[in-house]
């Protein structure tokens, strides 16, 4: 009977991951307009060259706030706790040391992480 139980809670467990990982591409497309899939491929895109006589962007522009919110998968109104476990479950999925192949979807959740928590001032 234990073992059976234990089979139970791990697929309950992966249940729950698979509901979240639902949830957040269904809020991203919600904010964006396009699924998290195909905003990766966008980002993964090598970038187009300049005209000549233009100048590329600063290399670290500021992330606009309302953006930062929507790579988190929140509203902008979202409390601050919120924010945090939003960063902490999608950095669980994007970090590399668990197994993920896209080290810029860490940095930019990274980056929007900072942006928000210093707009909060914390």
């Amino acid at each position: 009977m234990p073992k059976h139980k234990r089979k139970t809670e791990i697929q309950d467990a992966f249940d729950a991951i698979a509901g979240f990982r639902d949830l957040v591409d269904e809020t991203f497309e919600k904010l964006t307009g396009k699924p998290i899939a195909a905003w990766l491929e966008e980002f993964q895109q090598k970038p187009r060259e300049l005209p000549p006589g233009e100048s590329a962007a600063p290399s670290q522009p500021g992330m606009p706030l309302v953006d930062a919110y929507a790579i988190l998968g929140l509203k902008p109104d979202a409390p601050p706790g919120d924010v945090k476990t939003h960063y902490r479950r999608l950095a669980h999925v994007f970090h590399s040391d668990k197994g993920a192949m896209n080290d810029e979807a860490m940095k930019l959740l990274n980056r929007a992480y900072e942006r928000i928590t210093k707009k909060r001032g914390k």
